[in-house]
């Protein structure tokens, strides 16, 4: 009978203990039964590694992944790929990570452990692919965001792309350098491609750019603007405000 109180008592504060930490104000408690934030998240990253960026790797590139980095989350997952010549054929991720989630049942330190080796795993990988000197020939845009249709698809968390390229699409099929990018040119890429099933499904997948360039200023509002008209045929959530050369304000809208 004294055992069977033993157990019992044991049970009671430990509820105890957990509905205290459920109702307590303290931030830790809110983050470990997940009232911090919208929850995990899964942030899909497109690279452009085409001989054009080599300098924008080292610096504006760099720079966006010390900002994603310090915003990863417990319970997210980060794909990290790159655009190149042959990105939807032989699409690999350099990164394919999920941040461990904390639990009750987890010993603290050991979640702590977990998630800095994790993090040093995706550090470590970036820094390698953006240290690569030999850039690609041409510049596959379009279809890589397909890849990233991909990787969304059967996602429940919360989704995020970011792509860091000068947006300068470069293929056999268009070169967008040496095309005047108008309205017109435009609407016939967006409707070649929904013939062809090519123009991929970002509903509810919040879009990032930084990295975006061009010979002038003219020229950089024209691609603008087309990517602004090629997102929304997509469905994508996509604002001129998160276009740009650099990451400014990576989750951080209010």
């Amino acid at each position: 009978m004294k055992r069977w109180t033993s157990i019992i008592l044991g049970l009671i504060i430990m509820s105890a203990l957990l509905l205290s930490n459920l109702f307590s104000p303290d931030a830790h408690a809110l983050k470990l039964f997940g009232k911090e934030g919208d929850g995990p998240r899964v942030i899909v990253v497109l690279v452009d590694m085409s001989g054009s960026t080599n300098k924008a790797r080292r610096t504006v590139y760099s720079e966006a992944f010390d900002k994603i980095y310090k915003n990863l989350q417990q319970g997210d997952r980060i794909v990290i790929g790159t655009i190149t010549s042959n990105s939807f054929i032989d699409f690999k991720p350099v990164v394919d990570a999920e941040l461990p989630k904390e639990s009750i049942w987890v010993n603290r330190i050991q979640y702590e452990q977990n998630m800095s080796k994790t993090k040093t795993h995706i550090s470590k990988e970036v820094n390698r692919l953006l240290s690569r000197k030999r850039g690609t020939p041409y510049t596959e845009i379009l279809n890589s965001l397909n890849i990233a249709d991909t990787i969304f698809h059967n996602e429940k968390r919360k989704k995020i792309l970011v792509v860091l390229s000068d947006m300068m699409q470069d293929s056999r099929e268009y070169k967008f350098e040496r095309i005047r990018i108008t309205d017109t040119y435009t609407r016939n890429i967006i409707r070649q491609r929904k013939r062809q099933n090519l123009v991929p499904d970002l509903s509810e997948v919040k879009v990032y750019v930084a990295g975006a360039s061009a010979a002038n200023s003219k020229k950089f509002r024209s691609i603008e603007k087309f990517w602004a008209k090629y997102f929304a045929a997509s469905g994508a959530d996509f604002s001129t405000h998160r276009y740009g050369h650099s990451l400014l304000e990576f989750e951080k809208e209010t």
